[in-house]
Parts: structure tokens; sequence; C-alpha cells
């Protein structure tokens, strides 16, 4: 499976709880750490057999586990595969409105996501990795901005 060159971050235990929704703590308790998010857009998949897909669930779980015994898990999930069962919200008018189906009509949609807590980027970068050789598709990552009121 995938080469460990990078270190993770050194957190011992995981600070999150299964019914607390992820969070715990105090943010400014945690600014040495970032957020990653690690997605797909279902298009990236490809085509494969149902033999194929059944393999791979296990090594996604398994890497999913991982990250939570390293404790940088936050969250992760597959999305429904179809986009029209979607539907949004818009509030551009003054009112709030739902349509029914994506706000826009796409050929790309993210397919699943993964939110890690780590201390670097080459830590995301690893974790990336895993996920990427566990699922046999690419993997993108960004961080998010920390949240700033205004």
């Amino acid at each position: 499976m995938f080469s460990d060159p990078f270190p993770v971050s050194n957190r011992a235990a995981s600070v999150r709880q299964e019914n607390d929704g992820g969070r715990s703590g105090c943010a400014a308790g945690r600014n040495a750490m970032s957020e990653y998010m690690i997605y797909f857009n279902q298009q990236w998949v490809g085509d494969h057999t149902e033999e194929w897909f059944r393999a791979r669930g296990p090594l996604a779980k398994a890497v999913v586990d991982e990250m939570k015994a390293a404790g940088v898990y936050v969250f992760a999930g597959g999305l429904e595969e179809e986009p029209n069962d979607a539907f949004s919200a818009d509030a551009t008018s003054g009112t709030v409105t739902f349509t029914e189906g994506p706000y826009v009509e796409n050929p790309q949609f993210l397919g699943g996501f993964a939110v890690v807590e780590v201390a670097d980027e080459q830590a995301a970068r690893k974790w990336a990795g895993k996920l990427a050789e566990a699922c046999g598709w690419p993997q993108e990552v960004r961080r998010f901005k920390p949240w700033q009121p205004a």
C-alpha cells in the first residue's frame, strides 16, 4: 500500500467524540492545526466492475480508521451519485427559494470527501495519498481558511 515518507501529526489521541459533530475544544486551543478537505469528483472514478468497487471499500474504510486512530479525522463520506436528487436554496432575491435538482447543471460533481485536521500541508498530502491509493482514483486537497467573524 502507500509508503509513508511523511511524518504524521504527533497528536496522541483524537480530541473528537462520536456524538459532538466533530467539534470539541475551543478554536484558540487548536491554532497549530489546519483543516484540509480531501475530495473527488464523481467523474474521476472511472468505469470499473462491481467486484473492483467492492474490493476498494475495505481499503478506504481502513484509511478512515487509520485517520481516526491518528486523531486527524474530522468527517468523511460519499454523496449520493445522482446529482438530480440534490436541491438548492437561493436567497439572492431577498426570499429563500428552494429548487429541486442541482443549482447549476454541471458534468462534474462532488462524489465524496474527507476532512482532516493536521499540523501541515505535508501531513494532508500523506492522507490524500493514502485515500487516492485506497480508492483508486485522484483526490484533490484544499485547506479550509479559518473563519474570521466581522
